[in-house]
């Protein structure tokens, strides 16, 4: 996905909805931050999932961020012909990085985080 807004944070919100909660059973809260692209109104967030917004200016409560250099490392520095070869190499390196979860448990550095298989 080449950009962001709140359309495209609707739709993925939606997605991710019914892939992991099907049924509208379960009670999900969703750890976000304040990027302008999450600021949905509550009618467009999906039943049974709740938005908690982390403090502004809190890098070291959200575990993905230093984990960009990590998937960032085999595009840095190259040229792609269309977005679909730029994209055969992230999906490459998430799969690659999903085996190596020592990797990513070691730039985190929190202890809890892991990948599942």
């Amino acid at each position: 996905m080449p950009t962001v807004s709140l359309e495209i944070m609707k739709i993925a919100l939606n997605y991710f909805a019914k892939a992991i909660n099907p049924w509208k059973n379960k009670i999900i809260m969703l750890l976000i931050d304040r990027a302008g692209f999450h600021k949905l109104k509550e009618e467009d967030i999906p039943e049974g999932i709740f938005l908690y917004k982390l403090p502004a200016y809190s890098p070291e409560l959200q575990p993905a961020e230093p984990l960009w250099p990590l998937l960032k490392e085999p595009i840095a520095n190259k040229y792609f012909n269309n977005i679909e070869e730029l994209e055969d190499v992230l999906v490459d390196r998430c799969k690659w990085l999903r085996k190596n979860t020592d990797v990513v448990r070691g730039a985190s550095g929190f202890k809890w985080i892991f990948c599942a298989p």
